[in-house]
């Protein structure tokens, strides 16, 4: 009896055609005599992600002997000769030793024309009519497998074993294993220190790219773009870079048009957050620092900040956690300074006189901003960080004395304890301060709904909390003498006062309040019209407007400034 029926049959994954088999003699290695050697140097390797461990391991526990030969018309040769009549090799260190002479000499591929006398050692050339070559190749992955003793055993400056193996999760079966198979045959130890794995990339739908879906995207035209530069523009190559920062490459990745779009406005973003600081450091020289204990609450705050932002980034660098990188630096230049920080800095960098202690100490804490965020960013974004260095209104000068031309030229930020000493209280304070400053906000929105201002400058707050402790600091920074820790200057409002209790006689004309609940203290916030009228220069309003006579239209802060400086315009026009 004869009937079809279907079954599973392989295919080769390329040409889509069913695949053939045929049984020919192979050439083994074998694992045996060293698979717990190999699965001991596993557990003494660092593997990025941790979990890597447990796939090379179970591949190497349940590895069987390694075939190491291969049919094909190219490659490296298996060095062997058959006898004709027995088909007996002939492979020995004497035939091996001849052999690796040659192919030092002229090239694995002498293997293939040059004829079976002049290969053989001289003591077998009176035989050479009953040998003939073998055809096999050797298995590529032996050859990659044995790159470490190429590459690390033979060249200057490197040394065995090697710091860190970087390939994809398919290599647990492939170079990571091979190389490791290899290695410990040989050396008795693996050729890596630490193993870092990646996942793929896949399109922005999550698919597989293929040439054949036309899904693929191609590195060159993402830097330099399509040929339309509208549907495909070019956008560099640190936004390629920006991108592989941002994905947790321990899975598999997505790219495409969108997500390109994303990262360029970061890329803009963090850009501009480093021409905010170059040009607000145009006049600023090392000797117009001022010393850190001078320096505002403010400033000594932003400095703690920054200073654990470089120390967690280092962290992050050290344990190749680059996504952990972007999101740390994304956050910090977003939110702890374009929203605030830098929000609250400039009314002092505009307003204040060039020489006065409320700009210099900012523009003290804006240097030290500028010069270890272009040093963080410069593995990522090399050529970002190096036109910001290019553009420094000032040298910088490494621990040595030498001068920095380039950003690569100076070393990563030094440890600087004493901004990380910034107490505990004093940044838990901060913490309630910024997130009352969240609140303040969403009062004043309310506020300018209700058409009682348009500007937050416009606008005098009133707090109140019966949290004594919480009360005695927010009254602090209320009397703040500085100019610079003052709460209406955090809230950017022209004042800001705290109020002992909540009777009428002091709310009674408060049109717009609202109550919150900072780190479990309750604070009542209250919004009204400023006292005074509006500054012309600095448009703070202040009760001080029209008190001086030569400029009745300034307040009592940009008064001194201006009198000061218009005597030498005129001598400057005249």
């Amino acid at each position: 009896m004869e009937e079809s029926y279907q079954h599973k049959y392989p295919y080769d994954w390329r040409t889509k055609k069913p695949t053939i088999f045929r049984a020919t003699e192979q050439w083994f290695a074998s694992v045996e005599g060293f698979r717990q050697a190999a699965m001991d140097a596993i557990g003494q390797v660092k593997w990025i992600p941790p979990q890597a461990e447990n796939r090379i391991s179970a591949m190497t526990s349940s590895r069987s002997d390694w075939c190491i030969s291969r049919q094909r018309t190219w490659g490296v040769p298996i060095p062997v000769f058959y006898h004709k009549q027995t088909k007996e090799p002939l492979m020995n260190e004497e035939t091996i030793n001849h052999i690796k002479s040659i192919i030092a000499q002229r090239g694995s591929d002498a293997w293939w024309y040059m004829k079976v006398e002049d290969l053989l050692p001289e003591r077998y050339r009176d035989k050479a009519s009953d040998y003939e070559k073998g055809t096999d190749t050797m298995d590529v992955w032996f050859d990659s497998g044995s790159s470490w003793a190429a590459v690390l055993g033979k060249r200057a400056g490197l040394n065995f074993p090697a710091d860190l193996y970087l390939e994809g999760t398919d290599q647990h079966r492939g170079w990571f294993q091979s190389s490791l198979l290899t290695s410990i045959a040989t050396k008795g130890r693996a050729p890596y220190n630490s193993v870092l794995t990646h996942g793929f990339v896949l399109d922005e739908r999550g698919l597989k790219m293929s040439k054949s879906l036309g899904n693929v995207v191609d590195p060159y035209t993402v830097i330099e773009g399509g040929k339309n530069q509208k549907e495909a523009p070019g956008y560099g190559a640190d936004v390629l870079r920006l991108w592989v920062s941002s994905v947790d490459y321990t899975g598999d990745v997505m790219i495409g048009p969108q997500i390109l779009r994303q990262m360029s406005d970061i890329y803009r973003k963090l850009r501009g957050t480093l021409r905010y600081l170059l040009g607000n450091l145009h006049d600023w020289k090392a000797e117009d620092a001022v010393s850190y204990h001078e320096l505002p609450m403010i400033d000594q705050h932003a400095l703690y900040q920054l200073e654990n932002v470089v120390k967690n980034i280092k962290e992050s660098y050290e344990n190749y956690q680059f996504f952990k990188i972007f999101q740390i630096i994304q956050r910090f230049v977003i939110v702890d300074l374009s929203n605030f920080y830098f929000d609250v800095a400039k009314d002092r960098l505009y307003v204040g006189g060039t020489e006065s202690f409320t700009r210099r100490s900012c523009q003290t804490v804006l240097a030290e901003h500028l010069l270890s965020l272009v040093r963080v960013i410069a593995p990522i974004l090399p050529h970002l960080a190096e036109d910001a260095w290019q553009n420094l209104p000032f040298p910088y000068t490494n621990e040595d004395g030498s001068v920095a031309k380039f950003v690569f030229d100076s070393r990563w930020p030094a440890v600087n304890e004493r901004w990380l000493a910034l107490s505990t209280e004093e940044v838990n304070f901060w913490a309630e301060i910024l997130e009352l400053r969240t609140e303040v906000n969403k009062v004043l929105e309310v506020a300018r709904g209700g058409k009682l201002i348009g500007s937050s400058l416009e606008a005098k707050v009133l707090l109140h909390t019966s949290d004594v402790n919480l009360a005695s600091l927010l009254c602090k920074m209320s009397a703040a003498m500085n100019d610079v820790d003052n709460l209406h200057c955090v809230f950017i409002t022209s004042q800001a006062e705290v109020i002992p209790s909540l009777e009428d006689e002091l709310t009674a004309d408060v049109p717009y309040s609202g109550e919150c609940e900072i780190n479990g203290k309750k604070v009542w916030i209250g919004v009204s019209k400023a006292d005074g009228s509006k500054c012309e220069r600095c448009w703070n309003y202040s009760p001080k407007v029209g008190s001086f006579s030569e400029h009745p239209t300034l307040c009592s802060r940009c008064y001194p400034v201006v009198a000061i400086q218009s005597p030498q315009a005129v001598a400057a026009v005249s």
